[in-house]
C-alpha cells in the first residue's frame, strides 16, 4: 500500500512538472482577475477582429471565460455579427462565433487591448485551443460552447431590440 502511495505521488508530480513545463501553466492555480472594462471590450471587439462585408454595422456580445494577470490575457466567447438595417428592421451580414485571446498591455495600469488571437479553423483548431487556452478554459469551451452561445445570440437579439426601440421613441 506504502509503495502504491508513493508511486502514485511521483506519477502525479512528473505528470504536473511536465505539463506546467510545456504549457506555462499549472494544474493548481489561483483566480487570477483581471479589471474589465466592458466599453473598451465592445469597442476593440466590434471595431478591431471583424470588418463588415456589405456596409452594416458591426454588433458584438461576448462572455468573459477567465482572465490571467500574469499573461496580461482574457479568454473570451464571442459572438460578433454585422447588421445592415434594412428599412425598419436589421437584416445579417457576416458574422462569426469564436473563442478569442485579447492580450493587454502589460505596462499600462488601465485596460487597453492590444491585441487579439483566435484559434484557425480546421484541423489546426484543437491545437490551438490546446496552446491558446489554459485547461479549464479548453474544457468549457469543447467541442462547442452551446448554451453560452445561446446566451450571446438571446443578448444581441435584446441589444437590437432596445437599438430599435430607442429609435423608435427618437422618431416621435
Amino acid at each position: 500500500m506504502k509503495k502504491l502511495m508513493w508511486t502514485t505521488f511521483w506519477t502525479i508530480t512528473i505528470v504536473a512538472t511536465i505539463y506546467s513545463v510545456t504549457t506555462g501553466e499549472s494544474f493548481v492555480s489561483m483566480s487570477q482577475s483581471v479589471s474589465v472594462d466592458h466599453q473598451e471590450m465592445e469597442r476593440y471587439l466590434s471595431t478591431e477582429v471583424m470588418e463588415p462585408n456589405f456596409g452594416g454595422d458591426v454588433w458584438t456580445s461576448y462572455q468573459i471565460l477567465d482572465t490571467n494577470t500574469t499573461k496580461h490575457e482574457v479568454y473570451v466567447w464571442a459572438l460578433i455579427q454585422e447588421y445592415v438595417q434594412e428599412g425598419d428592421r436589421f437584416e445579417q451580414g457576416s458574422g462569426m462565433s469564436v473563442p478569442l485571446v485579447l492580450y493587454l498591455d502589460d505596462d499600462d495600469e488601465s485596460f487597453t487591448i492590444q491585441g487579439h488571437r483566435l484559434p484557425r479553423d480546421g484541423s489546426s483548431y484543437p491545437t490551438d485551443l490546446w496552446t491558446m487556452f489554459p485547461v479549464h478554459v479548453q474544457l468549457a469551451i469543447s467541442p462547442h460552447p452551446d448554451g453560452i452561445v445561446t446566451k450571446l445570440h438571446t443578448q444581441m437579439e435584446q441589444k437590437l431590440s432596445h437599438s430599435q426601440h430607442g429609435k423608435d421613441g427618437k422618431e416621435d
